[in-house]
């Protein structure tokens, strides 16, 4: 009797284990609960999506490996959405592009210590540096120009951080230009066009601890490149920003 209420009892707990969801389908659910009220005109009801899949989101990251939901992974391709993981040293950058949306987040041995949802807005490298300090470089891509600032955090008991640089460039610009006069209306036909430009890239070498970007001269068309080396806990560089034809 009590073999057959055991086998009874363990058939049921194997029943209820077989009819819980994994995490990967929490965070598929809290996702697509996410998209389905971003329209809503009901604050708390989109504050609550947003909480549930900021929470579902942070578990994740911190107890499973993300890059391994494979259908986490497709279904947010056919929603025409995807994420960014990178790696480095013991810092992990982790960014999920939805619509115009950012979700930014950094962890450090598996524990999230940076978060931010962002519009355009978003994490694009991190790095280890000295002293419980870590240098994180975010991108803002809109219309027609890209900018990168450049923060070095304070990882320690209260987050910091200080701005140490910032670089800003057109990626797209008008090139038309007037013609040759068209014989039949009179008119100048219009040539060229909206031309892209690749946005300028910061670099950092990591044995070096050196930062470094490039960029041409709007004034004189010569190519200066400034780079600088991590020294007291900062960087002595100029920034650029060439909305301002100052260069």
């Amino acid at each position: 009797m009590k073999k057959v209420i055991f086998l009874t009892c363990l058939l049921f707990f194997s029943l209820q284990v077989l009819a819980q969801k994994t995490q990967e389908e929490l965070l598929i659910e809290s996702f697509l609960e996410l998209n389905s009220v971003e329209t809503s005109e009901d604050e708390s009801e989109l504050n609550s999506a947003v909480q549930k899949f900021d929470t579902q989101l942070i578990y994740t990251l911190e107890n499973d490996e993300i890059r391994s939901f494979k259908n986490f992974e497709n279904g947010l391709d056919s929603l025409y959405t995807d994420f960014t993981f990178k790696e480095s040293g013991d810092y992990e950058l982790f960014t999920l592009r939805n619509g115009f949306d950012r979700w930014n987040y950094i962890l450090k041995d598996k524990k999230v210590i940076l978060k931010e949802l962002k519009t355009f807005d978003y994490y694009d490298q991190i790095h280890p540096l000295d002293n419980d300090e870590f240098l994180l470089i975010k991108r803002m891509d809109e219309m027609s120009f890209t900018c990168c600032e450049v923060y070095i955090y304070q990882s320690k008991a209260k987050l910091t951080a200080r701005k140490a640089l910032s670089v800003c460039s057109w990626t797209n610009v008008d090139n038309s230009r007037t013609g040759e006069k068209d014989p039949e209306t009179g008119l100048y036909t219009i040539e060229g066009g909206m031309e892209y430009l690749k946005p300028l890239e910061i670099r950092f070498d990591t044995k070096r601890k050196i930062i470094s970007y490039s960029f041409l001269s709007q004034i004189n068309g010569k190519t200066i490149t400034r780079k600088a080396k991590y020294k007291n806990g900062t960087f002595k560089i100029k920034s650029y920003d060439a909305r301002t034809f100052d260069e």
